[in-house]
């Protein structure tokens, strides 16, 4: 059996905002193929854990490393190289209302320079299909139910084949039918190998796939 690489480590990870202690003596690891949920009450710090993920928020102390990248003090010019390497999934969509399905994914290609293995418009295709948005390249987000939005967010994330996949309360606005259907694509990716972090108040939704759970209690993270 191939050995799961390590693609996520936090060792006493303190986390403040605007000076003020959100978070501390934060261990977890994550390794690739695999789901880890992040559980825990709205405003208990998971927004601010993920933002330290992808370098938005510095951490305060202790050590991290995210995709062999040393979060301490990472210089801006290494942060984009972090971010090409992982998808990110927002709770509100953060779709472009004014460009289409495809050129919502096509946004992101262009802008990290990815080389897709056939021609763009075939392969977007294919990737929206994988989420299960067939035939609406065309539409525009605003034309869309918030689930096949949620979807096409997920598509987005994805596009370009990220080793980490992170997702802030993806399933948070949805009813559900639609949240089991997030649940069940972002629990696909890691059979494809990338590792999938899923911050949740809502932990009934991925009961039905495997995964590892990880609560935010007392200023802390709990296995």
């Amino acid at each position: 059996m191939e050995k799961m690489a390590t693609l996520v480590e936090y060792s006493d990870v303190a986390i403040e905002r605007g000076g003020v202690k959100i978070l501390e003596n934060v261990c977890f690891a994550i390794k690739s193929g695999e789901m880890v949920t992040i559980e825990g009450p709205i405003g208990t710090g998971k927004s601010s854990l993920f933002k330290t993920l992808y370098a938005d928020l510095p951490i305060a102390g202790g050590r991290a490393r995210v995709l062999d990248f040393d979060l301490k003090g990472l210089p801006d010019r290494k942060i984009s190289k972090l971010r090409r390497r992982m998808g990110i999934v927002f709770q509100e969509y953060q779709l472009f209302d004014n460009k289409t399905v495809e050129d919502n994914l096509r946004f992101v290609i262009d802008s990290l320079g990815f080389k897709t293995p056939y021609e763009s418009s075939r392969y977007i295709s294919q990737v929206l299909e994988r989420v299960g948005i067939v035939g609406k390249e065309n539409t525009f987000p605003h034309m869309l139910s918030g689930g096949e939005r949620q979807s096409v967010a997920i598509a987005r994330a994805i596009v370009c084949n990220p080793e980490l996949v992170i997702a802030d309360e993806p399933t948070g606005n949805l009813d559900e039918a639609s949240a089991l259907h997030i649940a069940s694509l972002l629990h696909l990716l890691t059979r494809e190998g990338a590792a999938v972090i899923v911050a949740t108040h809502d932990e009934a939704v991925f009961r039905g796939f495997e995964h590892r759970t990880l609560r935010i209690q007392d200023g802390t993270i709990v296995e």
